[in-house]
This record gives C-alpha cells, structure tokens and sequence, in this order.
C-alpha cells in the first residue's frame, strides 16, 4: 500500500514541480536592475512628425544601492530618449532626443524619501520607497521634439534606455560599477521603428 501512494505521488511530482514553478516569482523580479513593464509610443502630429512615449519601469535596487540611500548618498536616475538609424556594417548611428532625470534622496530626520525632477524642477516627497521609485518609473506622455521628415526612410527608430547611479561614487567603486549592477545599473535598450 505504501509503495503504490510514493509510486502516484512520483507520477505526480513533474506537475507539481511545473504548477509551483508558475505560481512563484521568477528569479529575474527579485533580482535588482531596472525593468519594463510596459511602453508605448503614438505619433500625435503627422505634419510635424511628432511623437509621444510613455512608459512604466520597475527599480529593484541593489542592496548597496538602498542601503546608500538610506545612509544620505543621492542617486542620479537619467532616461534617455534617442533617434537611432540603422546602418548595415558599423555601429548604428544614434542622436540623444530628449533626458528625463531625477534626483532621489532620504532625509533621515523626517523619514521621507524627496524626489526631484531636474529638467522641470517639480518636487515630490514620498514616506516609502517604492511610491517614490513608482513614480520615477513613470513616464506618461511624454512629448519629443519635432522630427525631421527624413526619418520616415524605414531606416530610423526612438530607443529608450535607463541608468542609475549614486551622485558620488569613490574611485575604485567607480570602476567596479562598469562591470557590476551592484553600484549603479543600467536598463535595457527598448527602441521603437518608425513608419
């Protein structure tokens, strides 16, 4: 009687293994980096060639990052809004459109984390950490310049990608950051063709 219910339950252990893999996080939502959720783009004016980006990006920051934060390092966060142009035998041509950039930091005596926004100088302060990293992942609408009608060849595409990094990062830090998502991180490039 034993031997047959371990021999049903082995039956049944892919199955289990396979409902238990689907139900749990997958190992890249814990690990740290910067994700995206979603991102989109709409042309809003055909005659001037104009565009708007949005999108929702996830920071998972590493635990130096955090615990440089909460200690009174800033942390530079940069989204970086481009043109790219296609070439077949070198590298492709890119052309920087537009920079989005905060500022975050922990101000101990009050316990609030104070986000800042560079290029339009808004300011918000958030009591937790991932209301405030939530709303730096945002990007709602966002308008690009005016684009010239060249870039309706098929040949052109916006990318964008983001960085973060501490404000002051000491030398040896500074060069282990190139080669570690530990002390500054880095998203993937996602980019969009243009008709």
């Amino acid at each position: 009687m034993k031997t047959l219910i371990t021999l049903r339950i082995l039956k049944c252990l892919p199955i289990l293994l396979l409902l238990l893999s689907l139900s749990g996080p997958s190992l890249a939502e814990d690990k740290p980096g910067i994700y995206f959720n979603r991102h989109d783009i709409h042309m809003v004016d055909a005659t001037k060639n104009v565009y708007l980006v949005s999108a929702q990006v996830d920071f998972k920051l590493s635990p130096y990052l955090e615990q440089a934060l909460l200690n009174g390092v800033l942390l530079n966060v940069n989204t970086f809004i481009g043109l790219g142009k296609r070439r077949g035998w070198w590298w492709n041509e890119t052309d920087n459109l537009s920079t989005i950039s905060y500022q975050i930091k922990y101000h101990a005596l009050s316990r609030h984390f104070l986000l800042t926004r560079n290029d339009t100088h808004e300011n918000w302060n958030y009591r937790s950490l991932s209301t405030a990293l939530r709303k730096m992942g945002s990007v709602v609408n966002y308008k690009l310049p005016e684009l010239s009608p060249r870039v309706k060849d098929g040949e052109h595409y916006i990318y964008m990608n983001i960085r973060l990094s501490p404000a002051t990062l000491r030398l040896p830090l500074r060069i282990q950051s190139l080669f570690s998502s530990q002390y500054s991180m880095a998203s993937e490039v996602i980019s969009w063709p243009l008709p």
